[in-house]
C-alpha cells in the first residue's frame, strides 16, 4: 500500500527542515569561528605594534623594558607571549609570561611580512611572526624576528560554547517547525478529508453529490466527479426505464398474439400476422437493450438510410385494426408516398406504434395520421375522435407513468417512450385538440 499524502509531505518536509537547519548551522559555525580567529589575529597585530612602540635602542641593539604595558605579558603562563630573536634564530628576549614556554624551533619570516601559524606548545597556540630591520641613527642595520603568541584555549572554549548554544537553538527551532508544519498540513489537507467523507456519504446514500465549497485546485476534480455521479445515476435510471419501456413495447404484440389465438379466421393470414408479431417482439427486445447501453438519435443522419413513412404507417394501422377489431375503427393515412425520414426504422415503429395504439384506445370510430414538411422539419399528426385530453392534464400526461385515461389497462408509458425517442432526435412532442373532436398528438422532427 502506497504511503499517504500526509506521510509523504511530513517525511519530505521534515528532511528538508533538518537539512536546511543543518546547513545553516554549519555556515553559522564556520562564520563565527572565522570571525573569532580574524579578531584574534588583529589583536596579535595590535600587540606586535605595542611591542615595537615599547622597544628601545642600546648601542645599536633592540632592547625591551622589564615591564610591558599589557599585564598579560608580565604574568607567567598568562596565555599571551612575546619572543624576539635575531635573524640567525638566536633568541634575544622573551616576555616574563613566556619564561616556561617551550618552542623547539621558531620559524623564520621574511622582512616586512606577517606569518600566521598554529603550534602546540603545551596547548593550542596561534603565533604571529614578523621580520623587522632595526636601524639606529648611527650604526649597522640589524635583522630581528618578532613573535607574538596567543593561547587559543579560550577561543576554542568560546567556539564550543557557541556551537552548543547554536545547536540547542536549532534543535528547538526544528521541533517547533515540525510541529507547525504538522498543524499547517492538517489544515491544508482538510479539503481532501472532507472530500473523502462526502464520497463516503454519497456511497451510503446520505448525499446525492459533492458540494462546491472546495479550493480552486480541487474544483475541477469535484466537478468531474459530480458529472460522473450524475451520468452513472442517469445510466441506471436509463436501464430501469428501458426495462419498463421493453415491457410496454411487448404489450401490443402480445395483445395481438392473444387476439389471434382466441379468434378464428383465415389460418394462413393468422399465421402470417403471428410471425410478424414474433419478429417484431424480437426486434423490440434487441432495440431496447441496445438503447439501454448506447444513445440513439440523429447524431449522424447521413449514415442512416431514409425510411418511407406511408408503408410504415399502413403496416401499423393494419395490425392495430386487428387488435381493436371489436371497435371497427376507420383509419385514414394521409401521408404522401414520397415522405421519407432518415432515422432508425425501429425508432419510428416504436414512436408511431405507441401513439397510434393510444389513439385506437381513446377513439370512438375514427383515427387519422397525416404528415407535412418544410425545409426545416417534418410534422406528423395523429388524430382521434375520442374524448380528448383535459386541458388541465396536458402538462402531466407526458410524465413517466402518468395517464389521462384510466378506463383502459396500461402503465402510462406509451407517450413517455415516444417522447424519449423523439428527444433523442432533437424533436418535440406536443399534445392538443383534434379537429375530429378528440386528442391530437403532433411529432416535430428536424430535417437538418
Amino acid at each position: 500500500m502506497a504511503p499517504s499524502i500526509r506521510k509523504r509531505l511530513l517525511v519530505s518536509l521534515t528532511l528538508f527542515i533538518i537539512l536546511s537547519l543543518g546547513l545553516s548551522g554549519y555556515a553559522l559555525d564556520h562564520a563565527f569561528r572565522h570571525s573569532a580567529e580574524t579578531a584574534l589575529v588583529e589583536k596579535l597585530k595590535a600587540h606586535f605594534y605595542s611591542l615595537l612602540a615599547a622597544s628601545d635602542d642600546d648601542n645599536g641593539k633592540l632592547v625591551m623594558p622589564e615591564q610591558l604595558s599589557d599585564p598579560l605579558f608580565n604574568q607567567l603562563d598568562s596565555g599571551l607571549y612575546a619572543i624576539i630573536s635575531t635573524a640567525e634564530q638566536q633568541e634575544t628576549w622573551r616576555s616574563p609570561s613566556a619564561v616556561s614556554l617551550n618552542i623547539p624551533t621558531l620559524p623564520k619570516t621574511d622582512t616586512g611580512q606577517f606569518r600566521l601559524q598554529h603550534l602546540n606548545a603545551g596547548g593550542p597556540v596561534l603565533m604571529l611572526s614578523y621580520g623587522i630591520i632595526w636601524e639606529p641613527e648611527e650604526g649597522i642595520e640589524r635583522h630581528y624576528q618578532v613573535y607574538v603568541l596567543q593561547s587559543t584555549q579560550t577561543l576554542l572554549s568560546e567556539i564550543a560554547e557557541f556551537r552548543a548554544s547554536l545547536w540547542r537553538w536549532f534543535c528547538g527551532i526544528a521541533i517547533l517547525l515540525i510541529a507547525l508544519q504538522g498543524i499547517i498540513m492538517h489544515w491544508a489537507l482538510a479539503p481532501l478529508r472532507r472530500l473523502a467523507k462526502e464520497i463516503q456519504a454519497i456511497e451510503s446514500g446520505q448525499k446525492e453529490q459533492l458540494s462546491d465549497r472546495y479550493p480552486a485546485e480541487l474544483t475541477t476534480v469535484t466537478h468531474n466527479l459530480n458529472v460522473l455521479i450524475k451520468n452513472e445515476r442517469h445510466q441506471r435510471q436509463r436501464y430501469r426505464d428501458t426495462l419498463a419501456d421493453l415491457a410496454h413495447s411487448l404489450k401490443t404484440p402480445l395483445a395481438i398474439l392473444r387476439g389471434l389465438t382466441l379468434k378464428s379466421g383465415n389460418r394462413e393470414e393468422d399465421q402470417q400476422s403471428l410471425s410478424e408479431q414474433l419478429a417484431r417482439m424480437d426486434e423490440i427486445v434487441s432495440h431496447q437493450l441496445q438503447r439501454a447501453s448506447a444513445k440513439t438519435g440523429r447524431s449522424n443522419p447521413l449514415s442512416i438510410p431514409p425510411v418511407r413513412l406511408k408503408p410504415l404507417a399502413d403496416k401499423l394501422l393494419r395490425t392495430l385494426s386487428k387488435v381493436y377489431a371489436d371497435k371497427a375503427v376507420e383509419t385514414v393515412n394521409n401521408i404522401a408516398d414520397n415522405f421519407n425520414y432518415r432515422a432508425d426504422e425501429r425508432d419510428l415503429l416504436e414512436v408511431l406504434g405507441n401513439l397510434l395504439d393510444n389513439a385506437f384506445k381513446a377513439c370512438n370510430r375514427h383515427v387519422s395520421i397525416t404528415a407535412q414538411s418544410d425545409q426545416r422539419q417534418l410534422v406528423i399528426s395523429i388524430n382521434d375522435d375520442g374524448g380528448g385530453i383535459p386541458e388541465a392534464q396536458l402538462s402531466q400526461v407526458l410524465g413517466r407513468g402518468n395517464r389521462a385515461d384510466t378506463r383502459h389497462p396500461g402503465q402510462g408509458l406509451g407517450l413517455t417512450v415516444a417522447q424519449d425517442i423523439i428527444q433523442s432526435y432533437h424533436g418535440k412532442l406536443t399534445l392538443g385538440r383534434s379537429r375530429l373532436g378528440g386528442a391530437q398528438v403532433q411529432v416535430e422532427l428536424p430535417l437538418t
